[in-house]
């Protein structure tokens, strides 16, 4: 069994105690909006982005070659 000084026993549980707030402070840091402060330029870059993306879906669908019957419905008569 070993005997530790109650020092180093202290010392040990104030550098554990450290390490876990600044992991907390991370966290809060990550998923504050306080850090995520967008220019306007930036905003608008990403709206232009998103409205190409959802315009350019659109078109793909509007424009896009039906796809081909299968060979059975072609035809009102029976497939030989």
């Amino acid at each position: 069994m070993q005997h530790w000084h109650p020092e180093k026993l202290v010392e040990t549980r104030r550098d554990d105690f450290r390490r876990e707030i600044e992991q907390l402070n991370l966290v809060r840091e990550a998923t504050s909006d306080y850090g995520t402060r967008r220019s306007w330029m930036k905003v608008q870059l990403h709206n232009l982005g998103h409205w190409m993306i959802t315009t350019g879906e659109r078109l793909h669908k509007r424009y896009q070659a039906p796809e081909p019957l299968p060979r059975s419905y072609q035809g009102s008569t029976l497939a030989r």
